[in-house]
């Protein structure tokens, strides 16, 4: 019973995230056609999708891989937010 809870969870987040996607694809392309946006910042987007298409391929499990990718997109938040705070430590001297 508890399984199949969480299998539709996963489900539901994971189609979420795939709607919420193809809207970052279609308004993001629409975005780099007018010239408002460059592909590099497109594409930084996709970040927590290739984390979690990697994860996958190594897991081959959907809810470690879904956790898995949750903790290294927090690592990697933790690890920008120190990196530009220490580059604005050190232009202050």
């Amino acid at each position: 019973m508890e399984e199949t809870i969480i299998t539709i969870g996963l489900s539901i987040v994971i189609g979420l995230l795939v709607i919420g996607n193809i809207g970052i694809l279609i308004f993001g392309t629409k975005n780099i056609i007018n010239g408002k946006h460059t592909v590099q910042q497109i594409a930084f987007y996709f970040i927590p999708v290739l984390v979690f298409g990697i994860s996958f391929l190594i897991t081959g499990n959907l809810p470690i891989a879904a956790i898995l990718s949750l903790l290294i997109m927090i690592g990697l938040m933790f690890l920008g937010i120190l990196i530009s705070g220490s580059r604005s430590l050190m232009s202050n001297f």
